[in-house]
């Protein structure tokens, strides 16, 4: 915009389309907020503003998310009586769904007489993208009732409506008329990655890979989205091998591509493929940013190479809450709990404030470590100074905690009063201190309440056998034995997998 500026600022008498046109520019550069600033100009030289001046300026306001000024701009809109062309009243109803004050752009949209499909798609995706999709279907379908054909921005966000609420039956519908009308649909690769996008969301991974392989042409954000459908369905191995093929096919991976193929190769232990990656990062990126940084992280922590992770970390230079989390978690994990804490405390000294996720790190490290004290203090901390609501994994890890030192009595207080209701994992910690701490009665009310959310467990019964056993309490043991039996439930022998 540099060489059309040069040429605007050099005329003497700029006229209205001279205007209009360095505005529209701006509002779809890089720098829309020039657009605001060459506006206000604008109306200080007494220049009247007319109906495309406001469009552009209205799409400014709505590509950098300036909602108050896109509020003050409508009320010129309505003082100069544009308000009911469609053109600009479509740009009201952007602005005010991409903001998310959908009660607004629906007033807009029952407003106007006759919305055509940029105004419908306005409105479906203002629905769908701030995560009201059952709104966006009624929408789509309310469209259709009234004739209007979908085009390829409404069958975007339908599907992606689709991707939310997992509707597989419309999302195929929807296929087959894109597949009816495909000389309108083929080339926009949008359309064939949000389908992928979807069935993979649905669980449909055949569908999406038969979507994949029927594209002519493809970019890189179709590959990204068969190999992120793949990684979220756990077939990591699949997502390893299109991430070769789409070496093979002279791609190169971008971000998305390489933080999904990290997530796979965490899952499945595959460092080599991991390593690979990280020197590509290292050639093509030359510095790590918070994004990589944490999937370098944690591929690395997952794969049992703490060292390597930590290394990762100390060159990323510009570390997110989400690169410290994944670092701390990582050294709680391995037993590095000193060293986890240290860090939790180094990343409160840079201003981050912690999650509920950094606190599970924080948790399992003083478990592993058996620092009880310290482990209530940030339980504490949790709630009280950073207003987290603890969610089962704290309390598990803070159980597990109290249980390993032989403090039975306190971890059952604190499962009797957690705000969530207590799940089988954090009744089997308490049962399985018991055992070790031959406590027979916080035994049996924690095996009363496991069989109330599972009776199916066989390791329940036979854990609480053996407590009974070391008790001398074989009656017990015989009637244990003989419940077993009733349920038809028999020990899982043991097994190796050298």
């Amino acid at each position: 915009m540099d060489l059309p500026m040069k040429i605007f600022n050099h005329s003497s008498n700029p006229n209205q389309f001279a205007w209009n046109t360095i505005i529209r520019g701006f509002s779809i550069s890089q720098n829309p907020q020039n657009a605001l600033h060459i506006f206000i100009k604008m109306l200080r030289k007494t220049i009247e503003p007319e109906s495309f001046t406001y469009a552009f300026v209205l799409k400014a306001c709505a590509k950098m998310n300036a909602f108050q000024m896109g509020k003050s701009v409508h009320a010129l809109v309505l003082k100069s009586g544009y308000a009911s062309h469609l053109f600009v009243a479509n740009t009201l109803i952007h602005i005010y769904a991409s903001c998310a004050y959908l009660g607004s752009a629906r007033k807009l949209f029952d407003e106007l007489c006759e919305p055509n499909a940029v105004t419908w798609n306005a409105l479906i995706l203002g629905y769908v993208q701030n995560g009201f999709a059952d709104e966006g279907l009624r929408m789509f379908h309310f469209m259709w009732s009234e004739g209007m054909r979908p085009d390829d921005v409404t069958v975007i966000g339908v599907i992606l409506a689709c991707a939310q609420k997992k509707e597989l039956e419309l999302g195929r519908w929807l296929h087959a008329y894109v597949d009816d009308n495909i000389a309108e649909f083929e080339m926009n690769l949008s359309v064939w990655t949000a389908f992928i996008d979807m069935y993979g969301k649905c669980e449909q991974m055949d569908l999406a890979r038969q979507v994949f392989n029927n594209l002519r042409r493809k970019d890189i954000g179709v590959w990204n989205a068969l190999i992120g459908g793949y990684v979220s369905n756990g077939c990591y191995r699949e997502a390893l091998d299109l991430f070769q093929d789409l070496e093979l096919d002279g791609f190169d991976p971008d971000e998305t591509t390489l933080v999904s193929t990290l997530s796979a190769c965490r899952h499945i232990g595959d460092l080599k493929v991991g390593k690979k990656i990280h020197k590509y990062i290292e050639e093509q990126y030359c510095t790590f940013n918070s994004i990589l940084g944490t999937a370098l992280v944690d591929m690395y922590s997952k794969c049992g190479c703490i060292s390597e992770a930590r290394k990762v970390f100390d060159d990323t230079p510009k570390r997110d809450l989400m690169t410290w989390t994944s670092m701390i978690n990582g050294l709680a994990v391995h037993g590095y709990a000193q060293d986890a804490l240290g860090l939790f405390e180094e990343m409160l000294d840079t201003g981050l404030r912690p999650d509920g996720v950094t606190f599970v790190g924080v948790l399992c490290a003083c478990s592993h470590a058996g620092l009880v004290d310290q482990g209530l203090h940030y339980f504490e901390s949790l709630m009280n100074t950073y207003k987290i609501s603890p969610t089962a994994e704290h309390y598990g890890c803070i159980i597990d905690l109290l249980s390993r030192s032989g403090r039975l009595g306190e971890a059952y207080e604190i499962i009797c009063s957690m705000k969530v209701r207590p799940n089988p994992i954090i009744w089997r910690a308490l049962l399985s201190a018991c055992r070790v701490h031959s406590n027979v009665e916080l035994a049996e009310a924690a095996i009363e309440n496991l069989f109330k959310l599972e009776s199916d467990q066989s390791a329940d019964y036979i854990l609480l056998s053996n407590i009974y056993a070391s008790n001398g309490r074989w009656e017990d043991v015989d009637t244990i034995r003989r419940k077993m039996g009733e349920v038809a439930l028999r020990k899982t022998p043991g097994l190796s997998f050298v």
